[in-house]
């Protein structure tokens, strides 16, 4: 009997069983944070002249408390956390074992943060919590490295599915971007651990689709190349989106003496000056992507938000707390895509396209020309929408943002994080071994 296998498995379910339970109270402390944010402002401006001060305070506090735990406590919790379960899988790092600290700076920084309006995503902390809890697992059930790097990456993959309710998109995922490979034992790992993770998940917060999309036929062959054209726009739109989240972590960079806290407290301000003239426009954005989808904006509020959640996403990710980029790329996709659909109505009515069918589809886009995780961004957004009669048109665009971006020589966001997190971990190092042979010259 091959009891490496029951090993695997085992570690894997009970991963999953784990990032359900903690997945699952995540996202129902963000909805009533959502909840209660939106409340303060309203009550807020009952003081035009004084009540803008209660959300940049929010927004400050939140950022400040979030960044302060990540810099004191667990560094390795900052950000998405991908690109670091990225870097495990690969042996470019050691595999989390610090998860009774990370686990809590995830959870409590990416609340705080998200819940206070900063504009990041509920999938990068239940990723690394998936992959922190993996380690507590398999330190007890599995000995080999290799079987703890597989088990992380399942775990990270049942994060994944467990913040959009996306079982398939979730185990894709892990395929093609985490690992990039395909093996009997991640297979295992993957399917057995999230399958567990979404089975909880559903049997806490019930089984529905995270965004509810109208039916859409599409009769004719013609009725494609649209959806071509979308993919083209958003490809270079990706493209463009991965630059200014780098260059905006590039900047603070720069600016060696303003310290990440301080850094931190500046971007969560501007973040809650902007909730106190628009609350729905900041945060995660599930609410505002639901509302495109059923097509409650004038194409000039659709281009509003576009070009707002564009900046903010990056601005918010710049803060260095826990949070991840995959929701504020669904606004931003799925707003362009709507834009585009309604301008497209307007100038080609006898297409019929439908704004909300672009808007699906632009989320899917967007996510591929960042990523370059094409099968992954096309099977969330069929889970998360039930839209499965739009499976040729985000093919088709997600085609074509995949060869503008290669074209454009953009590299996947994931591996620009990834180097740049090696390269600081490096200097860190370095400036360590530096202080010690101090030391020793001067004894």
């Amino acid at each position: 009997m091959d009891y490496r296998a029951v090993r695997i498995t085992v570690a894997s379910l009970l991963t999953g069983l784990m990032i359900g339970a903690v997945g699952s109270a995540f996202r129902i402390l963000l909805s009533k944070a959502d909840d209660l944010r939106y409340a303060l402002v309203v009550w807020a401006h009952a003081w035009p002249y004084l009540g803008w001060l209660a959300p940049v305070a929010l927004g400050i506090i939140g950022a400040v408390v979030a960044r302060l735990m990540v810099a004191r406590f667990a560094p390795e919790a900052e950000g998405s956390g991908v690109q670091r379960v990225e870097a495990t899988f690969a042996g470019e790092v050691k595999p989390m074992l610090r998860a009774s600290i990370i686990l809590p700076v995830k959870f409590f920084g990416g609340f705080l943060a998200i819940g206070s309006g900063l504009a990041l995503g509920r999938e990068g902390p239940t990723v690394q919590m998936g992959a922190s809890l993996s380690g507590v697992v398999s330190g007890l059930l599995v000995k080999q490295d290799e079987d703890r790097r597989v088990i992380e990456a399942a775990g990270a993959g049942a994060g994944l599915a467990v913040a959009f309710n996306a079982p398939i998109g979730g185990s894709v995922f892990v395929f093609e971007e985490l690992t990039s490979s395909f093996t009997p034992w991640l297979l295992v790992a993957t399917l057995a651990a999230t399958t567990f993770a979404v089975w909880i998940m559903r049997l806490i917060l019930g089984n529905h689709f995270d965004f509810m999309v109208r039916q859409v036929s599409l009769t004719t062959v013609w009725e494609g190349w649209p959806f071509l054209v979308l993919g083209l726009l958003l490809g270079a739109g990706g493209a463009l989106y991965n630059s200014t989240i780098i260059g905006l972590l590039r900047l603070c960079d720069r600016f060696a003496r303003v310290s990440s806290v301080q850094r931190a407290a500046l971007i969560g301000a501007v973040v809650g000056l902007v909730g106190w003239f628009a609350p729905a426009m900041i945060g995660g954005g599930d609410n505002l992507t639901q509302a495109i989808l059923t097509q409650r904006f004038t194409t000039a509020a659709l281009a509003g938000i576009f070009l707002l959640r564009f900046a903010i996403g990056p601005w918010s990710y710049a803060a260095g707390c826990p949070g991840g980029l995959f929701a504020p790329m669904l606004v931003v996709g799925a707003s362009f895509g709507a834009l585009f659909g309604e301008v497209l109505n307007h100038f080609l009515p006898a297409l019929g396209i439908t704004p909300f069918a672009c808007a699906v589809v632009g989320m899917a886009a967007l996510f591929t020309a960042c990523v370059r995780a094409p099968l992954t961004g096309i099977v969330l957004a069929v889970e998360m929408t039930g839209r499965g009669d739009l499976t040729l048109p985000l093919l088709s665009a997600s085609l074509m943002a995949m060869l503008i971006t290669m074209m454009l020589d953009s590299e996947p966001i994931y591996e620009t994080l990834k180097r740049r997190m090696l390269e600081r971990q490096a200097k860190g190092e370095g400036a360590i071994a530096a202080r010690r042979a101090g030391i020793e010259l001067s004894h």
